[in-house]
């Protein structure tokens, strides 16, 4: 009885306390529209993202949204919050790295060295990654899963980038380019003269793609042996 009582009461203070969050945001979107407009977006994908598990289908649901389509559709619907299964995502095979030899090897353990101790210390919980960490895994993972290459344009809007004018493509541009550079480093340390072929094209159009179709099949073994795997959206055609 003293569990339900408890219980009883904590209700009634936790309901309490969204509604006093939920007339906070609204005074500071009506008190401070232009903060509240540069903060909230990013708000509303660490909410998504907390409550589906990082579901790459909801967060690209939400990119579109929060381009173009808020225009004309309401939010209310768009990502099914209810229906939030944890996502504790078991590797679907985990890489010996120890099968593996010379160049191979020391690539693998540079991505486990990166990605799997983190960034700081919080040891591994990839929903704890530094920003950067993040944009790198989602860059080396959308350009591993394609053959062909991967836009520039599909990887920034990925990683969260709106294109509203010429300064966020260039801002796109220089974020991605970014995350090469410092996944190029780490494939320098292992021994790789060139990870990436140069990119092809211009602005939003522009190709991203490895330089090796053998080192690009195994980065995608080895993402694909991640729990992180889940941030790496699968492209479509549509």
């Amino acid at each position: 009885m003293a569990g339900s009582k408890q219980i009883s009461q904590e209700e009634p203070l936790d309901k309490k306390r969204v509604k006093r969050l939920t007339d906070a945001f609204m005074v500071w979107a009506k008190e401070d529209p232009e903060s509240f407009r540069e903060v909230a977006p990013d708000l509303l994908r660490q909410g998504v993202n907390r409550a589906t598990g990082h579901d790459p289908k909801a967060t690209r649901r939400l990119e579109y949204w929060l381009l173009d389509e808020w225009k004309s559709e309401r939010f209310e619907g768009l990502v099914e919050f209810n229906c939030y299964m944890k996502k504790d995502v078991e590797p679907a095979q985990k890489l010996n790295i120890k099968r593996f030899k010379g160049t191979n090897k020391n690539w693998l353990e540079m991505l486990e060295e990166k990605f799997q101790a983190g960034s700081d210390e919080h040891s591994g919980d990839f929903r704890r990654w530094a920003r950067h960490v993040r944009d790198q895994f989602i860059v080396l993972g959308m350009i591993a899963q394609e053959k062909e290459g991967v836009t520039q344009g599909d990887l920034a809007r990925n990683l969260g980038i709106k294109f509203e004018d010429e300064a966020s493509r260039r801002y796109a541009a220089n974020v991605v380019r970014a995350a090469k550079i410092a996944l190029t480093r780490f494939a320098i340390k292992a021994g790789l003269e060139r990870i990436f072929s140069p990119a092809k094209g211009h602005g939003l159009n522009r190709i991203h793609s490895f330089s090796s179709e053998q080192i690009r099949a195994l980065t995608l073994r080895w993402i694909d042996s991640h729990p992180a795997k889940i941030l790496v959206p699968p492209l479509t055609t549509e």
